[in-house]
């Protein structure tokens, strides 16, 4: 993961590095636990999930009837993370919940069967008596017999899509311990929070801070490296880059300059680098461009500009 990602609310990364990260999770849950899931999580699944996102799962718990939890939990997951996607599909008599897992088939995600579970395990809150189909992709699943007494009926394997069916009877039972006054705090908590995460900086911030990292990282120091590297964290084309750049008045050729003027500076008060070698950290071909590059901006030469520096702090 990235600083910029690191920094974002919630920790929010991109679903690419979202899927390396769980990648690297299931082989250290692996290593913990074997191949299942600990039953823990599956009978305990709403309290270690509140324990995670008291948010999203206080909300759900205190919904006035069922198919309001039902949605709650629809709208308002982006506060795990919003990679997967969730769809509710209510017909004449049935409700299909149909979960999309869209990780790659070599990270072993089972984010689709905890899923249905949790959510099983909040609508069972509303009726305990609820009887559901739950059907999985998979050709098998762990603690079969759990998952069979959670939903009240036999789990169906190797099917077409991981997805909870009931009837839409149950979808009016009522929360008899429902709390209007603390609904609407809780939904407008969770609002805020939703405003809070999906707003995003000026992306002529974000640029900034990448360029940045890719300089004192030294992997990538051409434009064309830098570019392309800047185009994968933030899952954007060139064009569209560019693009919504151009709508903040910028464009990346000057941020890159920005950048390599800033480090410069930086560079030359704070370092004992030679010209060369911060010439080459800034991916400069030359001395001579480097040198030509900071007095066009600066007007003075980089050796002027460190000695004057230094003449300015044994003065002070």
């Amino acid at each position: 993961m990235s600083t910029h990602e690191i920094d974002k609310p919630y920790g929010r990364i991109t679903e690419h590095n979202h899927y390396q990260l769980m990648a690297k999770i299931s082989g250290l849950n692996k290593t913990l636990y074997g191949s299942a899931i600990p039953e823990t999580i599956y009978i305990n699944s709403v309290e270690h999930s509140h324990a995670i996102f008291p948010e999203l799962i206080g909300l759900c718990l205190n919904e006035k009837t069922l198919e309001s939890a039902l949605w709650s939990f629809s709208d308002n997951r982006f506060l795990i993370g919003n990679c997967d996607d969730l769809f509710i599909e209510k017909g004449q008599s049935h409700t299909r919940i149909r979960y999309k897992n869209r990780a790659p088939h070599s990270v072993n995600n089972p984010s689709a069967i905890f899923n249905l579970v949790l959510l099983g395990s909040i609508l069972k809150s509303y009726s305990p008596g609820l009887s559901m189909q739950i059907e999985l992709t998979d050709s098998a699943v762990h603690h079969h017999a759990l998952v069979n007494d959670l939903f009240n009926k036999t789990c169906l394997l190797r099917q077409e899509h991981d997805a909870i069916i009931l009837e839409n009877g149950y979808l009016d039972c009522e929360n008899a311990s429902f709390n209007p006054l603390l609904n609407r705090l809780q939904k407008s908590h969770v609002s805020a929070l939703k405003k809070q995460i999906f707003k995003e900086p000026p992306l002529t911030a974000a640029v900034n801070t990448l360029i940045e990292q890719c300089y004192l990282s030294g992997q990538e120091t051409s434009a064309n490296s830098i570019l392309e590297k800047v185009c994968q964290e933030l899952r954007m084309s060139r064009w569209t880059l560019n693009r919504r750049l151009q709508l903040e008045s910028a464009t990346f050729t000057q941020l890159l300059h920005q950048q390599q003027l800033l480090l410069s500076m930086r560079m030359l008060r704070e370092s004992t680098l030679s010209i060369q070698e911060i010439s080459d950290c800034l991916g400069f071909s030359s001395h001579s461009v480097y040198s030509r590059f900071f007095k066009s901006h600066v007007q003075l030469s980089p050796l002027q500009f460190r000695d004057k520096g230094r003449g300015c702090e044994r003065g002070c």
